[in-house]
């Protein structure tokens, strides 16, 4: 998968624009763009320049010599800023140029162009980064976090893409590994005297030890799901009976008139999607068809698609009609919420009596003690909204703050789960008096699944499955 090829690429979008950036790394980088720029300097080599120093000149095709009166037979391309990063000291530890030309797509092309015809190849995607990784300028973690800082659209998912950059799990999985090996190193040096019966710990301290493991590694876990959902953005939907104002809540909240509102129930037959961020987090806006018994063929597809996003969601936001308050109706509703609630214990809901402006509320109150988020709202005055959209926000917020690590990547959650399924294996294995050396086994493959998190352990299609995802220039 790696050669030690001189790479290019352009680094920014192709296209016009003000300036584009062409990447270069490579041993030959900086040797080979000296055979094509021309300082404003006379004489000036890159060559004997210091690393990350910046340079003006030229970018000239056919230079066949280095004499002031050659200067007729130069192609001029483009006047550049040619940057320098000398080996370690740059992002692939590899020698680099960061050639700053003007944006123009035909300067952009003949300068790469130029370059491929001196013998650099074009990179693939995520090669410099790749490259970065093996001369261990940064570890596996931290390269997929600088392709989710990449694609993050909202401040929370840049906020946590920048945190495993700074290597806040790369640090947390060290430690790991590290108390593993040591218990690892333990119970190998105890098989090595197991003739003189020797204990090099006690016991209750090795099950100690197992079991601050076992909650730092469910912890770890159980962020995922929020990680998950702050990267690819909070799946709200919206739910409730018929023409209880679904729809006009959810016009207002993407400042759009997307959903048709109409008094004839059942008019929203398919769900209809929005998306808004909230004090930095990315939120997914669901309006779904009302819930009943279908009148015909076509609502039955839209409930049974409601009870889809549903299961999909984060949060449900369940409106009532708060106008048709009578305590029957109102049995019925906490029937179908508790059983929501039930068959979904993960998910928030938010229960909303719409219509404030047709209802006193007075009778609700009975049903608003039973839920932890009770809102009065009407839709139709854009009464009590904000409110639903602070709590939302906050919901989240909240969770951040409280967990210091959070997990974004599947890879790095499924390879947590199986060393916590190895390490409570080995806490069941030592309970029960195993040899040590078979307690060891457990021990050893959940030090190889935190391994992989970091690319101490990995292969050649791992590397290729997450490389392949990055743009080409990075």
């Amino acid at each position: 998968m790696f050669d030690d090829d001189t790479i290019v690429a352009l680094a920014t979008p192709t296209g016009s624009s003000a300036i584009s950036v062409i990447r270069i790394s490579g041993k030959k980088s900086i040797s080979t763009v000296e055979t094509i720029f021309s300082s404003v300097h006379y004489g000036k080599k890159l060559e004997n320049q210091s690393t990350h120093t910046i340079h003006l000149g030229y970018i000239v095709d056919n230079i066949d010599d280095r004499s002031e009166s050659s200067s007729s037979r130069r192609n001029y391309l483009d006047q550049v800023l040619v940057s320098i990063f000398k080996s370690p000291f740059s992002y692939t530890g590899e020698n680099m140029i960061e050639i700053s030309c003007h944006g123009s797509y035909y300067i952009q092309q003949n300068i790469l162009q130029l370059l491929i015809r001196k013998g650099i190849r074009l990179a693939r995607p995520g090669e410099f980064t790749f490259r970065a990784f093996l001369n261990k300028k940064m570890d596996l973690s931290q390269a997929e976090a600088i392709a989710d800082l990449i694609l993050s659209d909202n401040q929370a998912s840049h906020e946590l893409s920048f945190q495993q950059i700074k290597g806040a799990l790369t640090s947390t999985i060290k430690n790991l590994r590290k108390k593993l090996l040591d218990f690892y190193s333990l119970l190998e040096l105890e098989l090595d005297f197991s003739e003189e019966n020797v204990i090099f710990a006690k016991r209750s301290d090795l099950f100690s030890f197992l079991k601050d493991l076992e909650e730092t590694l469910k912890d770890l876990i159980e962020s995922f799901s929020l990680g998950n959902s702050i990267k690819k953005g909070i799946y709200v939907v919206i739910i409730g009976e018929p023409n209880v104002g679904k729809s006009t809540l959810f016009n207002y909240v993407i400042k759009e008139s997307r959903s048709i509102i109409s008094n004839i129930e059942g008019t929203t037959r398919d769900s209809i999607e929005g998306e808004l961020i909230l004090n930095g987090i990315h939120f997914h806006f669901v309006d779904t068809a009302g819930i009943r018994d279908p009148k015909d063929t076509i609502e039955r597809m839209g409930v049974r698609k409601t009870m889809e996003k549903i299961q999909e969601a984060q949060v449900l936001l369940y409106l009532l009609d708060s106008s048709k308050n009578d305590r029957k109706k109102q049995k019925k509703i906490l029937k179908k919420i508790q059983i929501i609630h039930e068959n979904n214990p993960l998910k928030k809901i938010l229960v909303i009596a719409n219509k404030s402006d047709l209802s006193s509320f007075k009778d609700f109150y009975n049903l608003k003690s039973k839920f932890s988020y009770f809102f009065e709202i009407s839709a139709k005055n854009n009464h009590g909204i904000k409110e639903i959209l602070y709590t939302l926000s906050q919901l989240f917020i909240e969770k951040l703050k409280e967990k210091n690590i959070i997990v974004t990547q599947n890879r790095h959650y499924e390879a947590l789960k199986k060393s916590l399924k190895e390490v409570l294996l080995a806490h069941d294995a030592l309970s029960k008096k195993v040899p040590e050396d078979l307690v060891s086994i457990h021990i050893k493959e959940a030090l190889h699944h935190l391994g992989k998190i970091t690319g101490e352990i990995t292969n050649e299609e791992v590397l290729k499955n997450i490389f392949s995802k990055f743009c080409i220039g990075k």
